[in-house]
Formats: C-alpha cells, structure tokens, sequence
C-alpha cells in the first residue's frame, strides 16, 4: 500500500468483516466459514504497522499478549475498586512493553534506560480517566431508562 490508508477505510474494513464473520451461516457452510476478521487483521497487521520505525507487527504481538492478560484477569480486574483495577492495568501495560523492549533488544537495539517504562505507567495512570469517561454513556442510559 503506497498512501496511508483513511481511518474510515480500516474502519469499514473491520466492520465488514465482523458482518460477514456474524451472518447466519449453517450447515457445511459453518464449518466451512473463513475467519473474515483475522483476514482483515492480517492484513492490516501488515500494512500499518509500521509506526516509529519499529519491527513490523510487534505492537501487534505486544497488544495482544495484553489483551490476552486482560482477558485472563478480567473477572478479577472489575472485581477490584478503580485504584487496583490501575495497578492491574499497570501489569498489562509493563508487560507489553517490556515484549516490545526485549523484541527490539533481540534484534541488536540498545537498552533505551528506564525512561522507557514511563510510558506504560502513564498509561495505566490513564486509566481513571478514561473508564469514567467511557462508562459515562452507560450511566447516562440506566439512569435515563430508570426514570422512564
């Protein structure tokens, strides 16, 4: 792909590719069904991932190992009260970077120092924010529908 792809047209893709992958299919035909979303995460995977001059696909495999963690420990997480849900996010944020360090540590880069790792408590910081943030529109919903 010569020119960056749109925001919309990734979109779109991935959108298109959950509705083929959610259509009723049956029969020999359910067995058959191709995995439209991991085509189009592949592809995608392969053209975009190319941001800060990094290995092609490692924020891919760091994210994922993260999700994966997330999803582990989900049960767990929204157990706990915000400031533990951050500290649990903390673990899932140090841990995809540290594979995006050590990936890039394998292939001869240098021990950029632990500058590095103030990146992913930054982020796991931002996790207040941006639950609250992001439960808002649910809030607003029960709140709305329990005074109907």
């Amino acid at each position: 792909m010569k020119l960056p792809a749109s925001v919309g047209l990734i979109f779109f893709s991935l959108a298109g590719a959950y509705l083929f992958a959610v259509m009723p299919w049956s029969g020999a035909w359910l067995l058959a069904r191709p995995d439209f979303v991991l085509l189009v995460l592949i592809f995608w995977t392969v053209h975009v991932d190319v941001s800060d001059s990094m290995l092609l696909g490692q924020h891919a495999f760091a994210y994922v190992i993260a999700v994966f963690g997330a999803q582990v420990f989900r049960v767990r997480i929204v157990a706990f009260g915000i400031a533990e849900q951050t500290l649990h996010v903390l673990v899932l944020t140090l841990a995809a970077s540290a594979v995006m360090l050590l990936l890039n540590l394998l292939l001869g880069a240098d021990f950029p120092g632990f500058a590095f790792f103030v990146s992913p408590v930054l982020t796991a910081l931002l996790w207040v924010p941006v639950s609250w943030l992001l439960y808002l529109p649910a809030v607003r919903r029960r709140r709305g529908g329990a005074a109907q």
